[in-house]
C-alpha cells in the first residue's frame, strides 16, 4: 500500500541524474512542465530490479495514460544504463542514474543489509528467478547494493501525488495501489 509521501523535495529536485553518456541534469527539470511517474531501482545487476522495469515497462501505457512522463532512475555507473535496455529489451525506456544515493535519500527511500539481503528480499529473488528473471554480475552495475528503491508520481511545481517505499529486495506496490495513480 502506497504511504503518506514523505519527501524532501527540494533537495530531491536538486539532485544530479545522469544519463547513459554521463551527461548530467537536475532531477527537478523532468518534472519542470509534466507530471512524471519515477521508478527507482538498486543497481542495473539486480534481480528484483531488472524484473520490476521489465513489468513497468510490459504496463507503460497505465502508467503514460495518466499523462505523466515515466522515468527509472537506478544508482549504478551510466555505462550500465545502455546494456540494461538491451537485456531487457527496454530501449525506449528513459533510464537515469544518481550513484550518489542523494535522490534517493530524498525521496525517503530505505537503505540496508537486511533489507536488501534479508529472509523477505530472498524469497522474493527466488520467485523474480522461477518467472524468468536474471541476476547479472554486480561487479558490473557499481551501484550500491544495500539501496532499495521505490515509486514517485510528482507534478510539476513538486507536488508529489503518489509514493511507495520498498520495504525489502523485491517488494513492489500491489496493482490495485497502481491504478490510484
Amino acid at each position: 500500500m502506497a504511504q503518506k509521501p514523505d519527501v524532501n523535495i527540494v533537495e530531491l529536485a536538486k539532485s544530479k541524474i545522469l544519463d547513459e553518456d554521463a551527461n548530467a541534469s537536475t532531477l527537478g527539470s523532468l518534472w519542470a512542465e509534466t507530471p512524471v511517474i519515477l521508478i527507482f531501482l538498486r543497481h542495473f545487476a539486480c534481480v528484483a530490479c531488472r524484473g520490476h522495469a521489465s513489468q513497468v515497462w510490459k504496463q507503460r501505457e497505465m502508467y503514460e495514460s495518466t499523462g505523466a512522463e515515466l522515468y527509472f532512475i537506478g544508482n549504478g555507473q551510466p555505462g550500465m544504463i545502455k546494456a540494461f535496455k538491451e537485456d531487457l529489451k527496454i530501449e525506449g525506456a528513459k533510464i537515469y542514474t544518481d550513484p550518489t544515493l542523494k535522490s534517493f535519500q530524498a525521496a525517503g527511500f530505505k537503505r540496508g543489509f537486511i533489507r536488501a539481503l534479508g529472509p523477505k528480499s530472498l524469497v522474493n529473488g527466488r520467485k523474480l528467478m522461477k518467472d524468468g528473471h536474471t541476476q547479472d554480475k554486480y561487479e558490473k552495475a557499481k551501484g550500491d547494493l544495500w539501496q532499495l528503491g521505490g515509486i514517485l508520481a510528482v507534478k510539476p511545481g513538486g507536488v508529489v501525488t503518489y509514493q511507495f517505499i520498498s520495504e525489502a529486495t523485491g517488494d513492489f506496490p500491489l496493482e490495485e495501489d497502481l491504478k490510484a495513480l
